[in-house]
This record gives C-alpha cells, sequence and structure tokens, in this order.
C-alpha cells in the first residue's frame, strides 16, 4: 500500500510539472518551467532606475525581488521592501561610488571591478555561532547586502545604512586583493586569527593590532577592514559611527603594541592602493567621509 501511495505521488507530481510547462508538436517545451526561466514580470520604475544608475554606467545587476536559492536557505531572511530599493541604492552609489569616481576621474575602475551582482535582503542574516552578517561577497562577481528595509538618511537612525557604506567598502577591498594580493607581510605583523572572533570585543581587538574584533577572523578579513575602517570609519556601539582616529585611540597609546600594528598595517594597505590601483586612499578618505557628511540629513 505504501508503494502504491508513492507510485500515486510520483505521477501526481509529474502531472503537476507537466501541465505547467506546454510542448509543442515535437514534444519540446515552448516555455521554460517556473524558476528555469519562466518567471516574468513586468519592468517597473525600479528597474528602470537600476539599468539607468547602475547597470548602463556601472555594468551591475541587481536582483531585488525575492530568490531565497541566492540565499542560505537555513536562515530567516526577509525580503527588501520595494520603497527603500531606490534609496538604499541611491545612496550607496553617491556615498561609495562617487568618492572613487572623483579620486580616478573616471568610473572606469568600478566598471572594471565592482561586483556585477547585487542581491538585496531586507534584514540582517543571523549566524548559529551569535554573528550578524551584514554583506557577503562570492569569487569577486557578487555582492549579497543585508539590511536595505533598516535605511535611512536621517543622521539619528542612520547607523544601519553607515554599515552598509562599511560592507560596501569591504567587500570591494575583498574583489580588489582577490584580483591583485596586497604584500604577504600584512600576515605577519599580528597573529592571533581566531575563527571565534565574536567573543572579542571591538575595543579589546584594537589593543591586540586589529583595527576591529572582525579583522581577526583571517588576514584577508583583516585586510579589508581596515580599508573600510580607514574610509568611512566603523561601528561602535548600537548607534555610533567613529572615524578611524576616533578608533585608533582605542588601540593605545601611539607606543603601543596595538596602535603600532595598526599603523603598520595601514602604511601596507596605503602602499598597495598608490602602487596597485593608483588611488591616494587618504585622499579618497577625505572624499568618502564628506559624501557621508553631506548626505545625511
Amino acid at each position: 500500500m505504501k508503494q502504491m501511495h508513492k507510485l500515486l505521488l510520483a505521477a501526481l507530481l509529474v502531472l503537476v510539472i507537466t501541465a505547467s510547462c506546454k510542448k509543442d508538436e515535437n514534444g519540446s517545451l515552448t516555455t521554460p518551467p517556473y524558476g528555469l526561466g519562466g518567471d516574468t514580470w513586468t519592468q517597473n520604475n525600479i528597474d528602470k532606475w537600476i539599468y539607468d544608475s547602475l547597470t548602463v554606467p556601472f555594468n551591475i545587476a541587481v536582483k531585488y525581488r525575492w530568490d531565497a536559492w541566492e540565499l542560505q536557505l537555513d536562515k530567516t531572511l526577509v525580503p527588501p521592501d520595494t520603497s527603500k530599493v531606490i534609496p538604499a541604492l541611491a545612496g550607496l552609489k553617491t556615498v561609495c561610488f562617487a568618492p572613487y569616481i572623483q579620486q580616478m576621474g573616471n568610473s572606469d575602475l568600478l566598471r572594471k571591478y565592482a561586483p556585477k551582482n547585487f542581491v538585496l535582503v531586507g534584514s540582517p542574516q543571523y549566524n548559529y555561532n551569535g554573528s550578524i552578517t551584514l554583506g557577503q561577497a562570492e569569487g569577486g562577481t557578487k555582492i549579497t547586502l543585508y539590511l536595505i528595509n533598516y535605511f535611512s538618511r536621517l543622521k539619528k537612525d542612520s547607523a544601519s545604512f553607515k554599515q552598509m557604506i562599511h560592507t560596501i567598502h569591504h567587500e570591494f577591498g575583498h574583489i580588489l586583493h582577490q584580483n591583485i594580493l596586497f604584500s604577504p607581510t600584512y600576515k605577519t605583523i599580528t597573529g592571533n586569527y581566531t575563527a571565534t572572533w565574536f567573543n572579542v570585543a571591538d575595543a579589546t581587538a584594537r589593543t591586540q593590532g586589529f583595527i576591529s574584533a572582525y579583522a581577526m577572523a583571517a588576514p584577508e578579513e583583516d585586510f579589508v577592514e581596515m580599508v573600510a575602517s580607514m574610509l568611512v570609519g566603523g561601528p561602535n556601539g548600537p548607534g555610533g559611527y567613529d572615524n578611524y582616529e576616533r578608533l585608533l585611540t582605542q588601540a593605545g597609546s601611539t607606543t603601543s603594541v596595538g596602535y603600532l600594528a595598526i599603523k603598520a598595517k595601514e602604511a601596507i594597505v596605503v602602499d598597495y592602493f598608490a602602487k596597485t590601483w593608483g588611488i591616494d586612499i587618504y585622499a579618497l578618505q577625505i572624499k568618502c567621509r564628506a559624501a557621508l557628511a553631506g548626505y545625511l540629513q
């Protein structure tokens, strides 16, 4: 009897799949199955804005319509609020992309190396170890950006937007070093890299020579956390956001082990951007901070 039930269920499944796909007289599919090219939608103002503002100038596609297969299926996530999509992306373009264009004099670097696919998620991703994922880069071609539903231009509510900015600079830093690796000397400045970085407070990490606790996860994370922190600062508590110099004060005095290690890492970051990409990161830093200050209301 159980075997008969299994056969009936299998037959029903085949029937449902067959019914959802049309075939021509030769038995070939004329409409692809849903999820394999068969799902279509009408282009709207969001799609037009993305095409005009990101696809044409930077060759970037954005997926904001919900697609669970782009994400980790064992996590509870929230789709992006469509009313937040354009404002959030416009903010990121103004505060993250525009400074690079101003510094370089063109958009060539972004057009060539910026991730070609953005996937938007409304909520953060809460992990089993207690950490929170705010952004993720994959293979230098895709960035998953969380927290879209928390977007705000108001200074008093801007913590999540600032975290998004930090995330973009962090992930773009990954893409740059994945194309051309930074000096291996960087990895020798500090030890103590650990998979349990989330058990360390940011301020404690700085006294050990890391600009943030997450920088302790691996040398590559350390490097891009330095890049993001130099350009826009870093989160300091639930609602705060400090610039890079303020973060350095938490590393100790100018003769402390933590301070000297971070400054040594800074020197390698400066050298890497100058020699590899022709970018004065200190000048870029000024432009990034000015863009953020001018954008928030």
